[in-house]
């Protein structure tokens, strides 16, 4: 593997999955909520950053906590950079003991813009305790270096499907778990994100999260890893939720690169 693509991997090139609402306030029955949440948050980690935004629409719904159909749009900007080697020079004669090597390049910082758009289509349903947010519908990816490395193929932008699976359970008073999956097509982009809530106020909940995110750059045996904590606050209509630990590429199960991360993500109901 190349320099350049070894030190992509330390992209996490979706946005953090979409912030997941908590089932409404059994305290307060008679609150009208709204039929929209939009969101808005931002990613960082050792050299690299992302923000993002989108909004939820329920518009054939009583309100956003009714079954029914979603309609979503949502995009990011954001980038990364990593060490690699300078383009190569016109070499020697390797047949007169003048060829060069490898530390004849000068080593690079290359530094790489990364944006993203989708526009999905979905179902929420509630099932007792369980929530479930089923989307489908077309993303676009997009990367380009500021500084062109030859050994990096994948500027441009791509398009394709992408599908999205998020799940909330309530396991008691004061306990939940949640898991959200997504792939898409461009880039072929592979994310998921689980979490274990335990309420220490009526509105504030605490607990662990883990991480995954595979791309066309992570080649077959590698991927991004996460393990972290989060904070989790929310009111009437609306919430934030904040989250840190470390991240790293793995391989072969083995850890790399290891940095901390930190992730802010707000949401509003209206």
């Amino acid at each position: 593997m190349g320099a350049s693509a070894a030190a992509a991997l330390h992209l996490l090139p979706m946005a953090p999955a979409s912030a997941q609402s908590i089932d409404p306030p059994t305290d307060q029955p008679q609150t009208v909520y709204g039929w929209r949440e939009t969101w808005a948050g931002v990613d960082a980690a050792h050299n690299q950053w992302l923000a993002y935004s989108g909004i939820t629409v329920a518009p054939w719904s009583r309100d956003i906590y009714s079954d029914g159909l979603r309609l979503r749009i949502g995009g990011g900007y954001g980038q990364y950079s990593y060490d690699g080697r300078a383009p190569r020079e016109p070499c020697g004669d390797a047949t007169q003991n003048d060829a060069c090597t490898e530390q004849t390049r000068e080593r690079r910082e290359y530094t790489v813009q990364h944006a993203y758009a989708e526009m999905l289509i979905g179902y929420y349903l509630r099932l007792g305790t369980l929530t479930a947010k089923a989307f489908a519908g077309a993303s676009m990816s997009s990367e380009r270096h500021l500084i062109d490395d030859p050994a990096d193929d994948h500027d441009g932008t791509e398009y394709g499907f992408k599908g999205a699976l998020e799940l909330w359970l309530d396991m008691d008073d004061r306990t939940w778990t949640s898991l959200d999956l997504s792939y898409a097509t461009a880039r072929d982009e592979t994310s998921s994100r689980w979490r274990a809530g335990w309420r220490i106020a009526p509105h504030v909940s605490i607990g662990p999260e883990l991480r995954y995110d595979k791309n066309i750059e992570t080649g077959d045996d590698n991927w991004n890893g996460r393990s972290g904590l989060f904070v989790h606050y929310d009111w009437i209509g609306g919430e934030v939720s904040l989250a840190g630990g470390v991240s790293g590429r793995v391989s072969d199960w083995e850890a790399t690169d290891v940095s901390p991360y930190g992730t802010l993500n707000v949401l509003f109901q209206f």
